[in-house]
């Protein structure tokens, strides 16, 4: 695919990719427009960077993502006032098994919290997650295995806490 035309490599990414980089923002903000026009941002620095020549990858993406949202988070925080009404959530749910899922999470080291989110509700795979974080992909390996560890440990907890 790096030898097609840069509209057509721009299209086949953005065809396979938008719904993947769309979940991870709105993820992360708590209004649909916001996530949407933040997705679009987005994909308008990969048509710059596709037509300038660069071959992306999904991973690129993601990281990009990363970047925006954390400059729409900087904006947030300065009370831009345009931005006054967005937010950093959590997963979205209503039942007791999600809220719980959350405060496991929150209570977990930021390392393990990460690499599960990245893993489980940002659907990353193990390459993907090591070009968003700078990690070797077997080193994105290892601390997943011990934040399930260390999750299953603390949600186990916590239901039998919750049954007593």
């Amino acid at each position: 695919m790096g030898d097609a035309p840069p509209e057509q490599r721009f299209t086949e990414l953005y065809r396979t990719s938008h719904g993947r980089v769309l979940r991870f923002v709105a993820r992360r903000v708590d209004d649909d427009a916001e996530a949407e026009d933040l997705t679009a941002e987005v994909f308008r620095i990969a048509w710059d960077k596709t037509t300038g020549g660069d071959v992306l990858t999904p991973a690129w993406l993601f990281v990009t993502a990363r970047h925006v949202l954390s400059n729409h988070h900087r904006s947030v925080r300065r009370g831009d006032s345009a931005y006054r009404k967005a937010a950093v959530t959590g997963p979205r749910a209503d039942e007791r098994t999600a809220d719980l899922v959350a405060e496991v999470l929150e209570r977990l080291p930021e390392a393990h919290r990460d690499v599960l989110v990245h893993r489980y509700w940002d659907d990353l795979t193990a390459g993907e997650i090591a070009a968003l974080t700078g990690l070797s992909a077997s080193a994105v390996w290892v601390r997943l295995h011990r934040a399930r560890q260390a999750f299953k440990r603390s949600y186990g907890a916590e239901v039998r806490h919750a049954q007593r």
